[in-house]
């Protein structure tokens, strides 16, 4: 067996690789809940991003053989699309809970401020 031939047996891409990636890419875009932060939702929306570019690519390139295949594609990036809009959404109920934190802590040292007097 040639040195090349070795290479590429041992990296070659099997279906279980996919399957593996698939299930890891489902939880990162699976939208579960409540954020803690808006780096949180920031991030998982630009992975959102990524994996709707990637799936636009694959309907451009034709990869997708049948049209049943490539709606399913167009349909699945509207899905992608709504789970944007969602954690959209998310964020700007995350930054008014996070000015309403600010508002309170500012509020009570006011409070403290002046109660001294």
């Amino acid at each position: 067996m040639t040195a090349i031939q070795e290479i590429r047996d041992k990296n070659k891409i099997e279906k279980q690789d996919f399957d593996t990636l698939s299930n890891i890419v489902f939880d990162s875009i699976l939208i579960k809940g409540s954020y803690k932060t808006a780096i949180q939702l920031e991030k998982k929306e630009k992975l959102i991003d990524a994996f709707s570019s990637f799936i636009e690519q694959l309907v451009e390139l034709r990869l997708a053989s049948s049209k049943q295949n490539k709606l399913e594609l167009i349909n699945f990036i509207d899905k992608l699309n709504m789970q944007k809009e969602l954690l959209e959404l998310e964020k700007g109920e995350t930054k008014m809970d996070d000015i309403q934190t600010a508002a309170n802590r500012l509020g009570k040292k006011a409070q403290s401020a002046f109660g001294g007097e």
